[in-house]
């Protein structure tokens, strides 16, 4: 009997903790832009990944108003 709660409290353990691994990693920020294998610019490129979207969307209204 005791064998047995061990194991189901192992799992639990073990689930809980690959829960809490997980959780982390959605949570990263800024987005990794990568130039080369090893080198990682995000830190200096992560403000200029929104400027397509924020130069476009005037565009995106005026096309809206039109329709």
């Amino acid at each position: 009997m005791s064998r047995s709660v061990a194991r189901a409290t192992a799992a639990v353990v073990t689930s809980l903790a690959l829960l809490g691994l997980g959780a982390g990693v959605a949570q990263a920020d800024p987005p990794s832009i990568w130039i080369i294998p090893g080198v990682d610019a995000g830190g200096l490129l992560s403000p200029t990944v929104g400027l397509p979207t924020a130069a476009l969307n005037p565009v995106v209204g005026l096309l809206d108003a039109l329709s």
